[in-house]
């Protein structure tokens, strides 16, 4: 970049030159020619910087079959990508491969498409928050890690510790033939909550993350009520080591304004 550069300067300083006449012609073609394989170049480090970001995220089937519009318009990038990548590999000379108005009209079409596949992508993104709120603590890349695993629930354990303040993770039972079910919820501090009962991992992420946030309410509602019921009846000293250390905080709580 940093040559061709320097040669488009001189180039045109030549171009003004007052002695420039016998080569005229051959200047301007020079110029021409550097300022082609400069516009291409830069189309096609911009394409390539896209391409290097959605292949991945398209080279999965289940993005595929969830986005097949944005996967065909990807595919088409895709192959002429590939196709002048190929083409650069057996011939490395830069003006050379970088001469025709074609291939510039490819890459800024491409760039075109790539720009409307990326604005899909953040529009289906956009969908799964609206769908499940917690998923705007994660960020791109984080969210499509889970997308790309819909068969897999267990994929969105990495992530749970973003989307739910406390839940480090959860206890997944079940395989993909059977079918999963979670049965509590685990802190960072490596506290275990039960869950009220056996929940089923059916439909989309969004869906069975959005049970497992009304479980965890439903389960931490009752096992305060069952943490305040048995206070009344074991001694302080193992009570406070029966219970999960905000649950002892909420049940001391609640028995003091009662005292008070």
């Amino acid at each position: 970049f940093q040559q061709l550069d320097d040669h488009i300067v001189m180039t045109q300083a030549m171009s003004f030159s007052p002695f420039k006449k016998p080569f005229e012609e051959r200047i301007l073609g020079w110029e021409t020619g550097l300022k082609l394989a400069s516009e291409i170049l830069e189309a096609w480090i911009a394409c390539q910087r896209s391409w290097l970001y959605l292949e991945p995220i398209f080279g999965n089937e289940d993005i595929q079959k969830q986005l097949p519009l944005e996967a065909k318009r990807f595919a088409t990038v895709d192959r002429n990508w590939r196709k002048y990548m190929s083409e650069a590999k057996k011939n490395s000379h830069v003006l050379s491969l970088c001469s025709t108005e074609r291939m510039l009209k490819t890459f800024e079409d491409s760039n075109k498409l790539l720009d409307i596949v990326a604005k899909g992508l953040n529009d289906y993104l956009e969908t799964k928050r609206a769908a499940f709120a917690r998923f705007y603590f994660l960020s791109n890349d984080e969210l499509l890690s889970i997308l790309s695993q819909t068969k897999d629930p267990e994929a969105v354990q990495p992530h749970l510790k973003k989307c739910f303040e406390a839940i480090y993770s959860v206890e997944f039972r079940g395989n993909k033939a059977s079918g999963y079910t979670i049965h509590s919820m685990k802190s960072g501090e490596g506290e275990v909550v039960p869950f009220a009962e056996a929940l089923t991992v059916k439909g989309s992420v969004e869906n069975w993350l959005s049970d497992v946030e009304k479980m965890m309410q439903r389960s931490i509602l009752l096992v305060v009520r069952d943490a305040c019921a048995s206070y009344a009846t074991v001694p302080r000293p193992e009570w406070v080591l029966q219970w999960q250390g905000q649950v002892v905080l909420a049940g001391t709580q609640h028995y003091w304004s009662i005292e008070v």
